[in-house]
């Protein structure tokens, strides 16, 4: 059954994130999450075998600079899907609707641009270091740059899904506007 191109879907459905990308979205969080976990129980263990026991646990730190890169580096794709980075919206506020979607439209852009270009270069990072070890885990050390590899590819999935999102029409609300709307 063929459906005219002017009902092919009601607004309303449009504007709605797809499954997958709530998904994508929900796994790095719940992962950073654990992640987090791990890092206060791996850094409490040490604290207290090294002080309490006297025994020095000689991979607890390297284990935990490891779980430390994943958490900042996924951590940052999911503030760029949240669009959580520092700005400053005073201006940008002043803007009529237009002027505010074009503005969002070229910040999403530059972050989708900074995205790939990260992506590229962590990915010639992890080539690199593929061949380095790290000494008291002896893991190569690349497990530690595909952290920013990892950020890197979801940074790019969740700047062009802010980039669509702006092309559809939906800007983000600011602070201020926020505060304007609990006002009234």
């Amino acid at each position: 059954m063929a459906i005219p191109i002017g009902e092919m879907q009601p607004a309303r459905e449009a504007r709605r994130p797809s499954r997958i990308l709530k998904l994508a979205l929900f796994i790095p969080e719940c992962l950073s999450a654990a992640t987090l976990g791990l890092l206060v129980l791996f850094l409490v263990i040490s604290v207290v075998s090294r002080y309490a026991i006297d025994v020095g646990l000689p991979w607890s730190d390297e284990l935990a600079r490891l779980l430390f890169a994943w958490i900042v580096l996924v951590g940052f794709a999911i503030a760029v899907r949240h669009r959580a980075n520092v700005g400053v919206d005073w201006l940008v506020n002043k803007l009529p609707r237009r002027g505010r979607l074009a503005v969002a439209m070229v910040q999403d852009f530059i972050v989708l641009a900074f995205s790939m270009f990260f992506t590229w270069e962590a990915w010639v990072t992890v080539g690199f270091s593929m061949m380095q070890r790290m000494p008291a885990l002896d893991i190569t050390i690349a497990w530690m740059y595909g952290s920013a590899l990892a950020g890197g590819v979801l940074m790019i999935i969740y700047a062009l899904a802010n980039f669509i999102d702006t092309l559809q029409g939906r800007i983000p609300v600011s602070h201020i506007e926020a505060e304007m709307m609990r006002a009234e």
